[in-house]
């Protein structure tokens, strides 16, 4: 970087400004004649001696005594040039002979002195030094600019390496309770301990033998209807909780589906008739539902908090409903082995 003679104190950047000067011919030759006005003039002030650069200035600006000015800078630099003395011989035959200097912009002296190397220049004073300010200003901007421009990159950069690290975290916890759930679904041959409870005793029916005998079929088509539906949402939740490393929110979504499922089933339970040796049994399994509704939703409040608590009061509330409901379905299927030993009408008879 050297410092102009004609001007002390203010700092010529010659590799710059010629980038500027190519540039703004590009422009001028692609017809945006504001951009490449812009650029050469930013161009002519990091190196007020550049011909090309007064020569094509010239011929992007409109106002003629703004371009007789750049023609007459360019003679001061080379009195010769051939395109300068055309360009104003045009002019002058327009009547536009007086040389209007463009703002922020001084034509080059004809006593101008070539570049000097930095220890050949004077001390600049405060008051000259004004160009050299600018620059780093500007230069100190930029770096501003390019910080506030990476900040968002790296704050977005974290949050995403964030996200993912709590997203891995949440899949294994997901597996694990998946894992827990399907032991706890699972069906298996280990002997279930039931709750102890008196043995019922079957109360004596005022209604006669065909007409309980009518109830309990149309009760225990009722509740196998109630028990399909209930076995299909189980499979569905397996199914679709069983994969490990599926999204949480799949989860929950399937976790909700099959509470409808178990909430509805306790639902149609409370609006059938019970014949009385079925009274016990069909307590057990309504116990066994609502337990198993606790137990889902201690799931969903797992998946809100991931509180450990929470999984393991999910496991023992589904065990206890699998013991109500594994001995009411042993009364269902006892009953139905005993209507059908007594072949009664083939109405009343279990399909």
């Amino acid at each position: 970087m050297t410092t102009t003679a004609g001007e002390p104190g203010v700092r010529a950047n010659p590799t710059e400004a010629r980038e500027l000067v190519e540039r703004g011919i590009a422009a001028a030759r692609g017809g945006q004649r504001r951009v490449a006005a812009g650029l050469l003039a930013r161009a002519l002030k990091l190196d007020p001696r550049d011909e090309r650069a007064w020569l094509w200035l010239s011929e992007v600006v409109d106002d003629p005594e703004q371009r007789a000015f750049c023609l007459h800078a360019v003679l001061r630099i080379n009195p010769h040039n051939p395109h300068a003395h055309r360009g104003l011989a045009y002019l002058a035959r327009q009547g536009t002979t007086t040389a209007r200097q463009i703002a922020d912009l001084t034509a080059p002296t004809a006593e101008s002195t070539p570049l000097t190397t930095p220890t050949e220049q004077a001390p600049a004073s405060p008051n000259r030094d004004w160009w050299l300010q600018w620059r780093w200003q500007r230069y100190e901007t930029s770096r501003v600019r390019v910080v506030l421009w990476l900040l968002p990159i790296v704050l977005l950069t974290v949050a995403l390496l964030l996200h993912q690290s709590v997203r891995a975290a949440r899949e294994q916890a997901l597996a694990a309770l998946a894992a827990e759930q399907e032991q706890t679904f699972a069906i298996t041959n280990d002997p279930v301990l039931p709750l102890a409870t008196p043995t019922p005793v079957p109360e004596l029916e005022a209604e006669p033998l065909a007409v309980v005998e009518s109830l309990t079929v149309s009760y225990l088509t009722a509740i196998d209807t109630i028990r399909a539906e209930l076995r299909k949402a189980t499979d569905t939740y397996r199914q679709e909780t069983g994969q490990p490393g599926g999204a949480s929110i799949n989860h929950v979504a399937a976790t909700q589906r099959l509470r409808a499922a178990v909430a509805q089933a306790l639902a149609d339970l409370g609006e059938l008739r019970v014949p009385g040796v079925l009274t016990p049994a069909h307590e057990d399994y309504r116990r066994g539902l609502e337990l198993e509704l606790a137990g889902l939703d201690a799931i969903l409040e797992f998946y809100s908090t991931y509180d450990v608590a929470n999984a393991n009061r999910a496991a023992l509330r589904l065990q206890e409903a699998r013991a109500f409901i594994e001995r009411a379905q042993a009364s269902f299927q006892n009953q139905s082995q005993i209507l059908g030993e007594r072949s009664i009408v083939s109405a009343y008879t279990i399909r």
